[in-house]
Protein backbone atom coordinates (compact mmCIF):
# COMPACT_ATOMS: atom_id res chain seq x y z
CA UNK A 1 0.00 0.00 0.00
CA UNK A 2 1.39 3.39 -0.81
CA UNK A 3 2.42 5.41 2.12
CA UNK A 4 0.42 7.87 1.24
CA UNK A 5 -2.93 6.10 0.87
CA UNK A 6 -1.92 4.45 4.24
CA UNK A 7 -1.58 7.48 6.24
CA UNK A 8 -4.56 8.42 4.90
CA UNK A 9 -7.04 5.25 6.03
CA UNK A 10 -5.09 4.71 9.20
CA UNK A 11 -3.04 7.81 10.55
CA UNK A 12 0.18 9.37 10.66
CA UNK A 13 0.19 8.97 14.20
CA UNK A 14 1.69 5.56 15.02
CA UNK A 15 -0.55 5.02 18.06
CA UNK A 16 -3.20 6.10 16.29
CA UNK A 17 -2.79 4.11 13.14
CA UNK A 18 -2.45 0.83 15.16
CA UNK A 19 -6.23 1.32 16.93
CA UNK A 20 -7.39 1.85 13.43
CA UNK A 21 -5.27 -1.25 12.18
CA UNK A 22 -7.29 -3.11 14.77
CA UNK A 23 -10.37 -1.51 14.40
CA UNK A 24 -10.62 -2.51 11.09
CA UNK A 25 -9.66 -5.95 11.65
CA UNK A 26 -12.60 -6.14 13.77
CA UNK A 27 -14.27 -4.56 10.61
CA UNK A 28 -13.47 -7.68 8.51
CA UNK A 29 -14.64 -10.12 11.37
CA UNK A 30 -17.94 -8.73 11.62
CA UNK A 31 -17.74 -8.35 8.42
CA UNK A 32 -18.07 -12.13 7.88
CA UNK A 33 -20.52 -12.74 10.47
CA UNK A 34 -22.86 -10.35 8.70
CA UNK A 35 -22.51 -12.56 5.45
CA UNK A 36 -23.21 -15.28 7.60
CA UNK A 37 -26.33 -13.94 9.24
CA UNK A 38 -27.66 -13.07 5.07
CA UNK A 39 -26.68 -16.86 4.64
CA UNK A 40 -29.36 -17.86 8.21
CA UNK A 41 -31.96 -15.62 6.51
CA UNK A 42 -31.61 -17.29 2.79
CA UNK A 43 -32.11 -20.60 4.21
CA UNK A 44 -34.65 -19.78 6.39
CA UNK A 45 -32.56 -20.18 9.72
CA UNK A 46 -34.19 -17.25 11.08
CA UNK A 47 -38.01 -16.59 12.73
CA UNK A 48 -39.92 -14.30 11.07
CA UNK A 49 -39.84 -11.45 13.21
CA UNK A 50 -41.69 -7.65 12.63
CA UNK A 51 -38.10 -6.31 12.66
CA UNK A 52 -36.16 -7.42 9.21
CA UNK A 53 -32.25 -8.63 9.51
CA UNK A 54 -31.83 -5.95 7.32
CA UNK A 55 -32.74 -3.39 9.69
CA UNK A 56 -30.40 -5.05 12.33
CA UNK A 57 -27.38 -4.98 9.98
CA UNK A 58 -27.98 -1.35 9.07
CA UNK A 59 -28.23 -0.43 12.18
CA UNK A 60 -25.23 -2.54 13.42
CA UNK A 61 -22.85 -1.09 10.89
CA UNK A 62 -24.07 2.55 11.88
CA UNK A 63 -22.65 2.42 15.26
CA UNK A 64 -19.88 0.58 13.78
CA UNK A 65 -18.83 3.47 11.12
CA UNK A 66 -19.78 6.12 13.84
CA UNK A 67 -16.63 3.89 15.62
CA UNK A 68 -14.43 4.10 13.24
CA UNK A 69 -15.37 7.42 12.55
CA UNK A 70 -14.40 8.56 16.42
CA UNK A 71 -10.79 6.59 16.29
CA UNK A 72 -9.96 8.15 12.65
CA UNK A 73 -11.13 11.50 13.35
CA UNK A 74 -8.40 11.36 16.50
CA UNK A 75 -11.84 12.08 19.18
CA UNK A 76 -11.03 8.96 20.54
CA UNK A 77 -7.80 10.29 22.34
CA UNK A 78 -9.69 12.56 24.56
CA UNK A 79 -11.19 9.45 26.06
CA UNK A 80 -10.16 7.13 28.91
CA UNK A 81 -9.84 3.84 26.56
CA UNK A 82 -8.59 6.23 23.37
CA UNK A 83 -8.72 2.38 21.63
CA UNK A 84 -12.51 2.14 22.48
CA UNK A 85 -12.06 -2.08 22.43
CA UNK A 86 -14.57 -2.53 25.67
CA UNK A 87 -17.47 -0.32 23.52
CA UNK A 88 -16.63 -2.40 20.04
CA UNK A 89 -16.67 -5.35 21.96
CA UNK A 90 -19.83 -4.75 24.10
CA UNK A 91 -21.25 -3.64 20.89
CA UNK A 92 -20.58 -6.45 18.89
CA UNK A 93 -21.51 -8.88 21.35
CA UNK A 94 -24.95 -6.75 21.34
CA UNK A 95 -25.47 -7.41 17.60
CA UNK A 96 -24.22 -11.12 18.09
CA UNK A 97 -27.00 -11.66 20.81
CA UNK A 98 -29.83 -10.35 18.55
CA UNK A 99 -28.53 -12.97 15.83
CA UNK A 100 -28.67 -15.60 18.47
CA UNK A 101 -32.46 -14.68 18.98
CA UNK A 102 -33.45 -15.11 15.65
CA UNK A 103 -31.62 -18.44 14.59
CA UNK A 104 -34.15 -21.27 15.06
CA UNK A 105 -31.02 -23.50 15.28
CA UNK A 106 -27.89 -23.66 15.12
CA UNK A 107 -26.61 -21.35 17.85
CA UNK A 108 -23.74 -22.60 18.98
CA UNK A 109 -22.46 -21.99 15.43
CA UNK A 110 -22.95 -18.35 15.95
CA UNK A 111 -21.25 -18.77 19.48
CA UNK A 112 -18.03 -19.78 17.83
CA UNK A 113 -17.98 -16.44 16.74
CA UNK A 114 -17.94 -14.73 20.30
CA UNK A 115 -14.42 -16.26 20.67
CA UNK A 116 -13.15 -13.78 17.73
CA UNK A 117 -14.39 -10.88 19.77
CA UNK A 118 -12.87 -11.84 22.95
CA UNK A 119 -9.49 -12.37 20.85
CA UNK A 120 -9.06 -8.62 20.78
CA UNK A 121 -9.63 -7.79 24.00
CA UNK A 122 -5.68 -9.73 24.43
CA UNK A 123 -4.64 -6.35 22.81
CA UNK A 124 -6.21 -3.68 25.46
CA UNK A 125 -8.12 -5.16 28.20
CA UNK A 126 -7.01 -6.20 31.87
CA UNK A 127 -8.35 -8.80 34.06
CA UNK A 128 -11.40 -6.65 35.53
CA UNK A 129 -12.48 -5.62 31.78
CA UNK A 130 -12.16 -8.85 30.22
CA UNK A 131 -14.02 -10.33 32.97
CA UNK A 132 -16.88 -7.42 32.25
CA UNK A 133 -17.20 -7.80 29.02
CA UNK A 134 -17.36 -12.19 29.04
CA UNK A 135 -19.55 -12.00 31.56
CA UNK A 136 -21.59 -9.70 29.44
CA UNK A 137 -21.71 -12.28 26.86
CA UNK A 138 -22.50 -15.19 28.91
CA UNK A 139 -25.38 -13.14 30.73
CA UNK A 140 -26.97 -12.32 27.45
CA UNK A 141 -26.66 -15.83 25.91
CA UNK A 142 -28.76 -16.88 29.11
CA UNK A 143 -30.94 -14.38 28.66
CA UNK A 144 -31.65 -14.99 25.11
CA UNK A 145 -31.96 -18.85 26.59
CA UNK A 146 -34.60 -18.20 29.12
CA UNK A 147 -36.41 -15.64 27.12
CA UNK A 148 -36.93 -17.83 24.03
CA UNK A 149 -37.66 -21.06 26.40
CA UNK A 150 -40.39 -18.79 28.26
CA UNK A 151 -42.41 -16.82 25.18
CA UNK A 152 -41.67 -19.34 22.58
CA UNK A 153 -40.53 -23.24 23.80
CA UNK A 154 -41.41 -24.35 20.79
CA UNK A 155 -37.79 -22.81 19.05
CA UNK A 156 -35.86 -24.31 22.09
CA UNK A 157 -34.50 -27.13 23.61
CA UNK A 158 -33.35 -26.28 26.98
CA UNK A 159 -31.21 -29.43 28.22
CA UNK A 160 -29.06 -28.36 24.89
CA UNK A 161 -28.95 -24.94 25.00
CA UNK A 162 -27.81 -25.03 28.94
CA UNK A 163 -24.92 -27.81 28.10
CA UNK A 164 -23.78 -25.01 25.04
CA UNK A 165 -24.52 -22.25 27.61
CA UNK A 166 -21.79 -24.25 29.96
CA UNK A 167 -19.15 -24.95 27.37
CA UNK A 168 -19.50 -21.47 26.19
CA UNK A 169 -18.77 -20.43 29.80
CA UNK A 170 -16.06 -22.42 30.38
CA UNK A 171 -14.18 -21.75 26.99
CA UNK A 172 -14.89 -17.60 27.91
CA UNK A 173 -13.38 -18.30 31.60
CA UNK A 174 -10.08 -20.04 29.75
CA UNK A 175 -10.27 -17.00 27.24
CA UNK A 176 -10.33 -14.81 30.37
CA UNK A 177 -7.53 -16.33 32.03
CA UNK A 178 -5.31 -16.32 29.20
CA UNK A 179 -6.37 -12.87 28.21
CA UNK A 180 -5.55 -11.35 31.72
CA UNK A 181 -1.89 -13.37 31.57
CA UNK A 182 -1.65 -11.61 27.70
CA UNK A 183 -2.19 -8.38 29.22
CA UNK A 184 0.23 -8.97 32.33
CA UNK A 185 3.08 -9.93 29.50
CA UNK A 186 2.41 -6.83 27.37
CA UNK A 187 2.20 -4.50 30.60
CA UNK A 188 5.42 -6.05 31.75
CA UNK A 189 7.21 -5.48 28.58
CA UNK A 190 5.92 -2.23 28.44
CA UNK A 191 7.55 -1.39 31.78
CA UNK A 192 10.85 -2.90 30.93
CA UNK A 193 10.68 -1.27 27.68
CA UNK A 194 9.88 2.43 29.52
CA UNK A 195 13.41 1.20 32.06
CA UNK A 196 15.23 0.76 29.42
CA UNK A 197 14.37 3.61 27.36
CA UNK A 198 14.86 5.68 30.51
CA UNK A 199 18.56 3.96 30.92
CA UNK A 200 19.55 4.52 27.69
CA UNK A 201 18.68 8.60 28.08
CA UNK A 202 20.26 8.26 31.61
CA UNK A 203 23.18 6.43 29.54
CA UNK A 204 23.33 9.25 26.94
CA UNK A 205 23.31 12.01 29.15
CA UNK A 206 26.14 11.32 31.62
CA UNK A 207 27.73 10.29 28.31
CA UNK A 208 27.38 13.59 27.05
CA UNK A 209 27.04 15.84 30.12
CA UNK A 210 29.13 16.68 33.51
CA UNK A 211 27.16 15.49 36.40
CA UNK A 212 28.43 18.26 38.57
CA UNK A 213 27.81 21.29 36.14
CA UNK A 214 25.30 19.82 33.41
CA UNK A 215 28.05 21.45 30.72
CA UNK A 216 28.77 18.78 28.04
CA UNK A 217 31.56 16.43 28.69
CA UNK A 218 35.17 16.42 27.39
CA UNK A 219 34.82 13.32 24.63
CA UNK A 220 31.32 15.07 24.05
CA UNK A 221 32.79 18.41 23.03
CA UNK A 222 35.81 16.60 21.25
CA UNK A 223 33.33 14.97 18.87
CA UNK A 224 31.64 18.25 18.24
CA UNK A 225 34.72 19.89 17.54
CA UNK A 226 35.40 17.14 14.78
CA UNK A 227 32.23 17.70 13.85
CA UNK A 228 32.56 21.60 13.70
CA UNK A 229 36.03 21.11 11.56
CA UNK A 230 34.28 19.03 8.72
CA UNK A 231 31.40 21.88 8.54
CA UNK A 232 34.13 24.55 8.61
CA UNK A 233 36.00 23.02 5.84
CA UNK A 234 32.88 22.54 3.66
CA UNK A 235 31.42 25.83 3.96
CA UNK A 236 34.48 27.77 4.78
CA UNK A 237 33.04 28.89 7.77
CA UNK A 238 35.54 29.89 11.26
CA UNK A 239 35.19 28.88 15.05
CA UNK A 240 36.55 29.55 17.55
CA UNK A 241 37.90 27.98 20.91
CA UNK A 242 37.95 29.52 24.17
CA UNK A 243 40.18 27.73 26.93
CA UNK A 244 39.03 29.17 30.32
CA UNK A 245 40.68 28.04 33.97
CA UNK A 246 39.83 29.58 37.22
CA UNK A 247 42.50 31.89 38.81
CA UNK A 248 43.71 29.81 42.44
CA UNK A 249 40.78 27.13 42.60
CA UNK A 250 43.09 25.42 45.27
CA UNK A 251 43.35 28.06 47.32
CA UNK A 252 39.54 28.30 47.50
CA UNK A 253 39.03 24.48 48.13
CA UNK A 254 41.66 24.92 50.67
CA UNK A 255 40.13 27.75 52.49
CA UNK A 256 36.09 27.46 52.07
CA UNK A 257 36.02 23.59 51.67
CA UNK A 258 35.17 21.55 48.49
CA UNK A 259 31.57 21.89 48.90
CA UNK A 260 32.31 25.68 48.28
CA UNK A 261 34.71 25.13 45.32
CA UNK A 262 31.66 22.54 43.83
CA UNK A 263 29.41 25.63 43.69
CA UNK A 264 31.91 27.99 42.45
CA UNK A 265 32.16 25.73 39.30
CA UNK A 266 28.19 25.02 39.17
CA UNK A 267 27.67 28.86 39.10
CA UNK A 268 30.93 29.29 36.81
CA UNK A 269 29.13 26.96 34.22
CA UNK A 270 25.58 29.39 34.53
CA UNK A 271 27.46 32.05 33.70
CA UNK A 272 28.90 30.01 30.63
CA UNK A 273 25.30 29.36 29.68
CA UNK A 274 23.89 32.83 29.81
CA UNK A 275 26.78 34.31 27.73
CA UNK A 276 26.86 31.88 24.91
CA UNK A 277 24.82 31.38 22.05
CA UNK A 278 22.36 28.55 21.79
CA UNK A 279 24.12 27.06 18.85
CA UNK A 280 27.28 27.17 20.97
CA UNK A 281 28.80 24.32 23.06
CA UNK A 282 30.25 24.57 27.05
CA UNK A 283 31.77 22.02 28.38
CA UNK A 284 33.70 21.42 31.60
CA UNK A 285 36.82 20.00 30.17
CA UNK A 286 38.64 18.70 33.59
CA UNK A 287 38.75 19.90 37.24
CA UNK A 288 38.31 23.56 36.62
CA UNK A 289 39.37 24.07 33.16
CA UNK A 290 36.46 24.99 30.74
CA UNK A 291 36.34 24.93 26.93
CA UNK A 292 33.49 26.32 25.26
CA UNK A 293 33.22 26.22 21.23
CA UNK A 294 32.33 29.23 19.23
CA UNK A 295 30.45 28.09 16.06
CA UNK A 296 30.67 30.36 12.86
CA UNK A 297 32.23 33.28 14.34
CA UNK A 298 35.65 34.98 13.96
CA UNK A 299 37.95 35.97 16.65
CA UNK A 300 37.17 39.36 17.16
CA UNK A 301 33.15 38.77 17.82
CA UNK A 302 34.21 35.85 20.17
CA UNK A 303 35.90 38.60 22.42
CA UNK A 304 32.76 40.34 23.68
CA UNK A 305 31.44 36.71 24.64
CA UNK A 306 34.66 35.97 26.05
CA UNK A 307 34.38 39.51 28.19
CA UNK A 308 30.65 38.35 29.14
CA UNK A 309 32.70 35.52 31.10
CA UNK A 310 35.04 36.89 32.44
CA UNK A 311 33.08 40.17 33.76
CA UNK A 312 29.99 37.71 34.78
CA UNK A 313 32.16 35.74 37.03
CA UNK A 314 34.43 38.53 38.70
CA UNK A 315 31.51 40.70 39.42
CA UNK A 316 29.39 37.38 40.85
CA UNK A 317 28.21 37.91 44.31
CA UNK A 318 29.37 34.86 46.43
CA UNK A 319 28.87 36.10 50.06
CA UNK A 320 25.45 34.41 50.51
CA UNK A 321 27.73 31.25 50.63
CA UNK A 322 31.10 32.30 51.11
CA UNK A 323 31.50 36.05 52.36
CA UNK A 324 35.14 37.28 51.13
CA UNK A 325 35.12 35.05 48.26
CA UNK A 326 36.22 36.29 45.16
CA UNK A 327 36.66 34.12 41.98
CA UNK A 328 38.70 35.40 38.52
CA UNK A 329 39.07 33.38 35.53
CA UNK A 330 41.47 33.50 32.80
CA UNK A 331 40.65 32.97 29.01
CA UNK A 332 42.42 31.98 26.19
CA UNK A 333 41.20 31.88 22.67
CA UNK A 334 42.33 30.82 19.31
CA UNK A 335 40.05 30.57 15.77
CA UNK A 336 40.34 27.13 13.60
CA UNK A 337 40.63 29.06 10.10
CA UNK A 338 44.40 30.26 11.61
CA UNK A 339 45.61 26.91 12.30
CA UNK A 340 43.68 24.50 10.39
CA UNK A 341 43.58 21.87 13.18
CA UNK A 342 41.83 21.00 16.16
CA UNK A 343 44.14 20.03 18.32
CA UNK A 344 46.85 22.72 17.43
CA UNK A 345 43.56 25.75 17.95
CA UNK A 346 42.98 23.92 21.17
CA UNK A 347 46.63 24.16 22.10
CA UNK A 348 46.85 27.08 21.34
CA UNK A 349 43.94 28.62 23.07
CA UNK A 350 45.15 26.80 26.47
CA UNK A 351 49.10 27.90 25.98
CA UNK A 352 47.25 31.63 25.40
CA UNK A 353 44.94 30.81 28.86
CA UNK A 354 48.54 30.43 30.25
CA UNK A 355 49.95 33.60 29.06
CA UNK A 356 46.87 35.41 30.68
CA UNK A 357 47.53 33.75 34.18
CA UNK A 358 51.51 35.10 33.62
CA UNK A 359 49.97 38.48 33.29
CA UNK A 360 48.33 38.54 36.24
CA UNK A 361 45.09 36.50 35.83
CA UNK A 362 41.23 37.22 35.15
CA UNK A 363 42.41 38.39 31.70
CA UNK A 364 41.41 37.48 28.33
CA UNK A 365 44.72 36.83 25.87
CA UNK A 366 43.59 36.28 21.72
CA UNK A 367 46.79 37.08 20.70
Amino acid sequence: MPVALKDLILSKDPRQALRMSRHLAALVAILLFTTASIYFSYNNMLKEADIQLMDINLTFWAGLLIITFIIRSGINQNLHDPSMTMVQMIWCSIYMLTILYMLNDWRSIALMSYFAILSFGYFRLDFKEFLIVTMFCVAGYFLVIIYIYINEPLRIHLDKELMQLFGFAMTCLVMVYTGSAVNKLRVGFRERNDQLAEALRLNTRLATTDDLTGLYSRRYLMDMLSNQKALSERDDSDFVILFADLDHFKHINDSFGHYIGDVVLKNFADIIRASIREIDYGSRFGGEEFVVLLVKTDIEQSKNIAERIRSGLEHYNFSDVAPGLHVTVSIGMANYKQYKSVQETLMTADNRMYKAKEQGRNKIVSE
